[in-house]
């Protein structure tokens, strides 16, 4: 019997992750503005990490170092979450040995999360750090039982709205998990309990970003963004949403959550729960979009697709949905699909490669300067200068 339940998600997400930075270089050192800000003097919004950062005795090259540490320890985290759940999904509770064909899916699954924007984001130069909130989401989905037991729910609710607070106050995006988290658990537990465990959360976090409504970090203030909210469906369709960045943000999750969506509506036992399923899988997905109202990272945004792809497939039996030959070539076909996938930012209908792959791409599209955003349609992507992303790795690109 495996008396080490841990042991397996951590070993398996420490070994994806340090093959994956052979694919994405990783760079200790890039700086980010999110490493210089504080809550010790003002309440600032992304000011988490620099908080960390500001109580330890550092000097101050050490920064980036530390900063940038804190983003790999967070991805770890992440993915060490959702690798948890899949082996409570894929394998029993109770195991004197592991099967090769659930080893094999845990393995093929675990990597389309980890081969995933997420990774590559805080691998990269770009100094965005999604990992940290999103690894306190990917905490709170694992403790899913709290929320399915009755007993001590002050404590519970007072510890859940805590750590939704803190994610949110590492960034505020973190508002569309919370929303796709209460859609879930409507779902899952009923309106009721659901709205015991997520509303004072939700409710916390946004008078935090009323706080904050003025204040900045990068990109715009809370209300910049609700101002930008205003002009909305233009906003979305001619600068933020393209289909290309959105394949790219999500990759071969949106396979998983499709697939694992039609398994769970076709197990649905009365219309009620068929319609509720069908409300609630078609909610979570228009939440991963809504972020391109207000926000110009494409892929970035669209890689939100992780979190209602996970939730599905952990409520479902993988081994049964990948039981059968078809499914497992298309269980392999979504792997090539993922390994394919260029690791780079999507904004502005543009890309920012975060490795010689990427970049490699990039020569075949025009330059972002050079052309009409209202030109590109929702299929075409231009390339975007970035030295700041790639002059880490560019030296180790093969010469044309």
């Amino acid at each position: 019997m495996i008396r080490y339940p841990f042991l397996l998600p951590a070993f398996s997400s420490l070994i994806m992750l340090w093959c994956i930075s052979y694919w994405v270089p990783i760079n200790l050192n890039a700086p980010s503005i999110y490493f210089g800000v504080d809550n010790f003097h003002g309440i600032q919004p992304r000011a988490i990490i620099g908080s960390f950062i500001y109580l330890l005795p550092l000097e101050k090259n050490n920064v980036n170092f530390i900063g940038n540490l804190i983003r790999l320890v967070s991805t770890f985290a992440w993915l060490f979450f959702i690798h948890l759940q899949l082996g409570r999904s894929i394998f029993s509770t109770k195991l004197k040995h592991i099967e090769l064909n659930k080893a094999i899916l845990y393995l093929a699954l675990g990597f389309i999360f980890a081969a995933s924007s997420t990774s590559y984001l805080s691998f990269s130069s770009s100094g965005i750090i999604d990992a940290f909130p999103s690894s306190i989401i990917a905490l709170v989905v694992t403790s899913e039982y709290l929320i399915g037991s009755k007993n001590q729910w002050p404590f519970k609710v007072f510890i859940i709205s805590g750590l939704l607070v803190l994610a949110t106050w590492a960034h505020e995006k973190t508002l569309y998990d919370i929303a796709i988290l209460f859609v879930w658990f409507s779902y899952r537990w009923g309106l009721k309990r659901s709205s015991l465990y997520f509303l004072p959360g939700l409710f916390l976090s946004l008078a935090l970003i009323v706080r904050m409504a003025h204040k900045v970090t990068s990109g715009e203030t809370p209300a910049g963004y609700l101002a930008i909210l205003s002009s909305g469906v233009e906003f979305f369709w001619i600068h933020a949403f393209s289909i290309s960045g959105a394949a790219i943000g999500g990759g071969a999750l949106w396979g998983i959550y499709w697939l694992a969506s039609s398994k769970l509506i076709r197990t649905t036992k009365s219309s009620w729960d068929y319609w509720t399923a069908v409300f609630s899988i078609f909610l979570m997905l228009v939440i991963c979009f809504l972020p391109l109202l207000v926000a110009l990272d494409t892929s970035r945004l669209c890689a939100l697709i992780w979190l209602p792809a996970l939730l599905v497939l952990k409520e479902i039996n993988p081994t049964e949905l990948f039981s059968s030959t078809t499914r497992k070539w298309v269980l392999l076909a979504l792997c090539i699909l993922q390994a394919l996938i260029p690791p780079m930012l999507v904004y502005q209908k543009g890309i920012a490669p975060f490795n010689c792959y990427g970049l490699w791409l990039g020569q075949f599209l025009p330059p972002r300067s050079e052309v009409d955003i209202r030109s590109l349609g929702l299929f075409v992507l231009s390339t975007h200068t970035r030295p700041d992303y790639t002059d880490f790795f560019i030296n180790q690109c093969p010469k044309k």
